[in-house]
C-alpha cells in the first residue's frame, strides 16, 4: 500500500508538472508536424510506441477479466487487480508523455540552433538610427518579460529534476522488492503459498516498469526543459544586444509626445466621464441601500400571532437581509469604482508628467542635478505604487474567496433553485473582482513606464565621462553644503514698525547666517587687531606717547570694537538682538556675579593708566613679590622677579594693596655695607681704602659719590658701612653689585694687612 500510495504522489506530481505548460515559448503543431523526429528519437519511438500498445492491450482485457469474475464485485474483492489496472494506466499515461517528449525533442534543438544562429548573425536594424524611444520601451519590455519566461523555465526544470531524483529512487527500491520476492520464490514448494508470491513478484515486475519508463520519462522531458531553458537564453540575449543598442542611440520626437499626450488626454476624460457616473450610481446605490434597510428595519419591528405568520414573517426577513447584503456590495462597489476612477485619474496625471520629465530629460532640457532629483522622487514613487499593487493582490485574494463562498452556497441551493439575491452577491463580487484586475493592471503599466523611464536614466549614468562624473560630484558636494547652510538652528522674534504700528514677526537663525556672522567677526577682529597695532607703533615713534599708555589705549579699542563687531556681524546678517532674549534675566544675573571681579579689575586698569603709580619698567613690591613690572594689561599686569619668573598681579590688587616702587620718582637707590675690622686698624685709612674701591666699581654712580661711615668701634672691632647709590634697571641686579664689593674688599683688606672681624 505504501508502495502504491508513492506511485501515486508520484504520477499526481508529474501530471501537474505537464500541466504547467512553458510560458510563452510554447511548440507550434505545424513545426512538430513539418519536422522529421531524429535518428535516436526514431530508434526510441517504435520502443516506446510498443510499451505503450503492450499497456493499452493489457489494461483493455482487464474489463473481460472482471466481468468473468461476477462484474465489479471481484475487482473490488481482488486489490490487485485494482492495483494492477492503476499500474498499467500509469504506464500508458506515462509512456504518452515520454512519446510526447521524445516528438519535442528535435523540434527544439532545431529551434535552440535557430536562436543561436540567428543571435550570432545579428548585427543591427535595418533602419539607422536614431530609434524612437517608443521602440526601445519595446525591447525592454521583450526582454523583461523573456527574462521571466527564463526564470520560470529555471523553476520547471529544477522540479523535474527534483521529481526524477524522486523516480530513481523509488525505483531502485521496487527493483529490491522484486529480487527479493525472486530469491523467496525459488526455494518455495508450496504450490498455494508459490501463486500468491507470483501475483505479488508480476505486480512488482509491473511497478518496476512503471517506475523504469517514469525514470526515462522525466529524462526526456528534462532534455526537453534543458533545450527550452537553452533557447529561452539565447532570446534573451538577442534581445539585450537590441535593447542596448537601441537606448544608447535613442531619440524622443516631438511626433510621438504628442501622440502619447493625446493618448493620456483621451484615457483622462473617459475616466473623468465614468467618475461621474460612477458618483451618480454611488448616490443611487446609497439611496437604495437606505430604503432597503428602513424596510429590514420595519420587519424586524413587527410582531406575529401565529405559527404560519410567523414562518412567513421569517421566510420575508430572510429575503431582505439578502437583498440588503447585495445592495451593500453594490454599494461598496460603487465606492470602489469612485476610488478606482480618481486614482485612475492621479495615475494619468502622474504618467504625463513622467512623460514630460522623459521628453525634457531626452531633449537635454534638464540639468544633471535636477534630473537625479527626478530620479529619487520616482524611485520613491515607485516603491509607494508597489505597496499599492501588493494591497491590491490582498484584495484581489479576498474577493476570490468571497467569490469562491458564494459560489458553494449557489452550488448548495441548486436543488430548490437558486436565490436571485445570491445571484446578484455573485455578480456583484466578480464585478468587484473586475475593478481590482483593472486597478492591478493600469498600477503595471504605471510601473513599466517608470521602470523604463530608470532604465533610461542608469544607462545615461554609465555612459558619462569621468570629467562629468567628477564635476557633477564637486555639484552634489556644494548642494549639500548649501541645504546645511539653510539649515534652521532656532527661530526669533523680532518687530518691526510699519506706518506707525508695531508688527511682530519670526526671523530664521540657520547655519549659514551663524557661520557668516561668525566669519565677520573673525575677520573683522583680525583685521582690527592689525589697525591698532600699527596705530600703536605710531603713536610710539610720532607723538612720543608712552608705550605703557598707548598699549591700554590699544587694549582698550579693542575690546570696544569687538562690541561693535559683534552688533555688526548680527545685522549684516539680520539676526535680531532678541534672538538672544532667551538667555534671560537668570544668565544675566549670572553673568553680572561672575563678570565683577573682571570689571573691578578692568576700572583698576583704567584707573592705572590714569594716575600712573607705576609704569613698565618701574620696580615694585607687593605681596612679597618683588619684581620689575614688564606689561600693564586690561585686567592684570605682569611683573618678572629676578629669578626670571613672572608673575600676573590682578589691577586691582595692585590699588588696594600695600605697593612699593622702588622707581616711582627715580631709578637710583641707596644701598649699604657693613665691614668690620680689627679694633687696631687705622680708622683714616681703612675709610678711604673702602671709599676709593666703591667707586671703582662700574655699576656704582659718580654722582652722588660713595662714602663710609664709621658705624660703631669696642674693643674687638671698627664697623664701617659704606653707602653708594645705584640705578636699578633691567641689566642691573643690586645683589649682584653687592656682591662684587664684598669681593673687592675683602682681596683689598687682606693686601693692605687689614684684619677683618
Amino acid at each position: 500500500m505504501r508502495d502504491h500510495n508513492t506511485i501515486q504522489r508520484l504520477a499526481t506530481a508529474e501530471l501537474l508538472l505537464l500541466l504547467w505548460g512553458w510560458c510563452g515559448v510554447g511548440i507550434e503543431p505545424d513545426a512538430m508536424a513539418q519536422t522529421p523526429p531524429s535518428p535516436a528519437a526514431e530508434a526510441a519511438l517504435p520502443d516506446l510506441q510498443a510499451q505503450r500498445d503492450s499497456a493499452e492491450q493489457a489494461l483493455s482485457r482487464l474489463p473481460a477479466m472482471t466481468a468473468r469474475s461476477k462484474g465489479s464485485s471481484a475487482e473490488q474483492a481482488d486489490p490487485a487487480l485494482a492495483e494492477r489496472r492503476s499500474l498499467l494506466q500509469q504506464l500508458v499515461q506515462v509512456s504518452e508523455q515520454h512519446l510526447d517528449a521524445v516528438r519535442t525533442l528535435k523540434p527544439l534543438r532545431q529551434r535552440v540552433q535557430d536562436a543561436d544562429r540567428q543571435n550570432q548573425e545579428w548585427n543591427g536594424f535595418p533602419t539607422p538610427p536614431p530609434y524612437p524611444v517608443l521602440k526601445v520601451d519595446e525591447l525592454r519590455e521583450a526582454a523583461r518579460a523573456m527574462a521571466l519566461t527564463v526564470q520560470s523555465i529555471q523553476t520547471r526544470l529544477r522540479m523535474t529534476e527534483t521529481l526524477a531524483d524522486h523516480a530513481e529512487a523509488e525505483l531502485k527500491t521496487v527493483q529490491g522488492r522484486v529480487r527479493q520476492l525472486s530469491e523467496r520464490l525459488e526455494g518455495l514448494q508450496d504450490n498455494d503459498k508459490r501463486d500468491g508470491l507470483v501475483q505479488e513478484r508480476d505486480l512488482a515486475q509491473l511497478r518496476e516498469r512503471v517506475e523504469g519508463a517514469r525514470v526515462a520519462m522525466l529524462d526526456a522531458e528534462r532534455q526537453k526543459v534543458q533545450e527550452q531553458l537553452a533557447e529561452a537564453k539565447q532570446r534573451v540575449a538577442l534581445l539585450i544586444r537590441q535593447r542596448d543598442l537601441a537606448q544608447r542611440q535613442a531619440h524622443f520626437p516631438q511626433e510621438d509626445f504628442d501622440r502619447i499626450a493625446k493618448r493620456i488626454e483621451a484615457d483622462r476624460q473617459a475616466i473623468a466621464a465614468e467618475l461621474e457616473r460612477a458618483v451618480d450610481e454611488q448616490s443611487l446605490q446609497r439611496q437604495a441601500v437606505a430604503a432597503e434597510e428602513a424596510k429590514l428595519a420595519a420587519a424586524n419591528a413587527a410582531s406575529s400571532v401565529s405559527k404560519a405568520k410567523a414562518r412567513e414573517q421569517a421566510d420575508r426577513l430572510a429575503r431582505l437581509n439578502g437583498v440588503v447584503e447585495g445592495l451593500r456590495l453594490r454599494f461598496d462597489n460603487a465606492n470602489l469604482h469612485v476610488d478606482l476612477a480618481r486614482q485612475l485619474l492621479d495615475d494619468l496625471e502622474r504618467e504625463g508628467q513622467i512623460w514630460d520629465l522623459r521628453f525634457a530629460t531626452t531633449h537635454g532640457k534638464l540639468s544633471l542635478t535636477e534630473e537625479r532629483d527626478a530620479a529619487t522622487k520616482l524611485a520613491n514613487a515607485a516603491k509607494q505604487i508597489r505597496g499599492r499593487k501588493e494591497y491590491g493582490l490582498q484584495q484581489l485574494m479576498m474577493v476570490g474567496s468571497r467569490i469562491s463562498e458564494i459560489e458553494n452556497r449557489l452550488a448548495e441551493a441548486a436543488s430548490s433553485g437558486p436565490p436571485q439575491h445570491v445571484q446578484e452577491l455573485l455578480y456583484a463580487a466578480r464585478h468587484r473582482e473586475d475593478l481590482h484586475r483593472r486597478l492591478l493592471q493600469r498600477t503595471d503599466a504605471l510601473l513599466e513606464v517608470i521602470e523604463n523611464w530608470e532604465a533610461e536614466f542608469s544607462q545615461r549614468e554609465q555612459s558619462r565621462s569621468l570629467i562629468a562624473r567628477l564635476r557633477e560630484m564637486w555639484r552634489n558636494l556644494l548642494a549639500v553644503v548649501g541645504n546645511t547652510w539653510q539649515v534652521e538652528l532656532f527661530t526669533a522674534e523680532d518687530s518691526i514698525e510699519v506706518e506707525g504700528k508695531v508688527i511682530t514677526g519670526h526671523r530664521s537663525i540657520t547655519v549659514g547666517k551663524a557661520v557668516t556672522a561668525l566669519a565677520i567677526l573673525i575677520v573683522g577682529y583680525w583685521g582690527a587687531g592689525l589697525l591698532a597695532r600699527f596705530a600703536e607703533r605710531q603713536a610710539i615713534t610720532r607723538f612720543q606717547l608712552d608705550p605703557n599708555v598707548a598699549n591700554i589705549i590699544r587694549q582698550w579699542a579693542m575690546a570696544c570694537f569687538f562690541l561693535v563687531l559683534v552688533l555688526i556681524a548680527l545685522m549684516s546678517v539680520k539676526i535680531p538682538i532678541t534672538a538672544f532674549a532667551f538667555l534671560g534675566g537668570a544668565l544675566a544675573i549670572g553673568v553680572g556675579f561672575g563678570t565683577q571681579n573682571l570689571l573691578k579689575n578692568v576700572i583698576s586698569g583704567l584707573l592705572l593708566l590714569v594716575e600712573r603709580p607705576l609704569r613698565v619698567g618701574d620696580v615694585i613690591e607687593v605681596d612679597g613679590i618683588r619684581g620689575m613690572v614688564t606689561t600693564i594689561g586690561l585686567r592684570s599686569s605682569t611683573i618678572r622677579d629676578m629669578n626670571g619668573v613672572e608673575t600676573l598681579i590682578p589691577n586691582s590688587h595692585l590699588l588696594e594693596r600695600n605697593l612699593t616702587n622702588w622707581t616711582y620718582s627715580s631709578y637710583s637707590k641707596r644701598y649699604a655695607l657693613r665691614i668690620a675690622v680689627a679694633a687696631t686698624s687705622d680708622a683714616q685709612r681703612v675709610r678711604d681704602l673702602l671709599g676709593e674701591w666703591a667707586a671703582r666699581h662700574e655699576a656704582v654712580l659718580k654722582e652722588p659719590a660713595p662714602y663710609v661711615l664709621l658705624e660703631d668701634f669696642n674693643e674687638q672691632a671698627l664697623v664701617f658701612t659704606v653707602q653708594y647709590w645705584t640705578e636699578i634697571g633691567p641689566r642691573i641686579d643690586p645683589a649682584m653689585v653687592a656682591s662684587d664689593l664684598r669681593f673687592v674688599i675683602e682681596r683689598g683688606l687682606a693686601q693692605a694687612g687689614i684684619a677683618k672681624k
